[in-house]
């Protein structure tokens, strides 16, 4: 395996864990919204929302350079 993708696996699994031992459940407010949910899926959910938006713009990097080109 490559480098990168063994560090990302680390990365995965401490946040996993770490979720895991913040399972309370806890409010989130938002705007006018309140709601009642697990931490896990709070820091779970930032963190799929974090790599997505990774992926994204690292996508669009490439569809502007590759249009420059």
């Amino acid at each position: 395996m490559r480098f990168k993708t063994i560090l990302i696996l680390i990365f995965a699994a401490i946040i996993v864990i770490f979720s895991l031992q913040n399972a309370e459940i806890t409010d989130v407010k938002f705007l006018f919204w309140k709601i009642s949910i697990s931490r896990v899926l709070v820091i779970l959910g930032s963190f799929a929302i974090g790599i997505l938006l990774g992926i994204l713009i690292s996508q669009k990097r490439k569809i502007t350079n590759n249009n420059k080109e």
